[in-house]
């Protein structure tokens, strides 16, 4: 598929940048750093290829710039690559992260309060910047091949291991076990 504005393939880049409240920027600290890893709620939206939050405190300036630059405020940074549209993307996230969207973006100037549903859709869609360019390790894969892909992987390497010292009998009987036709 072609390279243009957002995508890659068909692996979809969103970008939003919004300016964060200063006396909620230690709750957002907060909020962000007791989200669960394993699993992110993010991977609630089975779009999601990648994504992140990252709080901005400024711009980094050194010598080669022409003039300092300044953020008026601490930024959030919401990056995310995804299978499908960024309308459905979006529906999907303000629906599944209900409860975390309010807590993150409820600190952000300009936010609906609450945070939710269509207002925030439109919230982040007006604090969208378009990505230029991104990278997809897999641009012609959806998520799901991706996934399935790996669990393979998983399920061959865990074989192997279980199968060192196996009599090549019992290795071939324990393959077509875990591999049926």
């Amino acid at each position: 598929m072609p390279l243009t504005k957002n995508t890659a393939g068909h692996m979809y880049a969103l970008t939003v940048f919004t300016p964060v409240i200063a006396d909620r920027l230690s709750r957002l600290e907060a909020t962000l750093a007791n989200l669960p890893r394993r699993p992110s709620p993010v991977a609630r939206l089975g779009a999601t290829g990648f994504a992140r939050f990252v709080i901005v405190p400024d711009f980094v300036s050194d010598a080669s710039q022409p003039a300092p630059e300044s953020l008026p405020s601490p930024y959030l940074l919401f990056s995310a690559t995804f299978d499908g549209t960024l309308d459905g993307y979006l529906n999907d996230l303000c629906r599944e992260l209900a409860a975390e969207a309010q807590e993150i973006w409820g600190c952000c100037m300009g936010a609906p309060q609450p945070a939710c549903g269509t207002a925030l859709k439109a919230y982040l869609q007006h604090n969208q910047i378009q990505t230029g360019l991104f990278f997809s390790a897999y641009p012609d894969a959806d998520v799901a091949t991706v996934t399935a892909a790996l669990s393979l992987r998983a399920q061959t390497i865990a074989l192997a291991i279980r199968g060192q010292g196996m009599a090549p009998e019992e290795l071939r009987q324990a393959f077509l076990e875990e591999f049926p036709r």
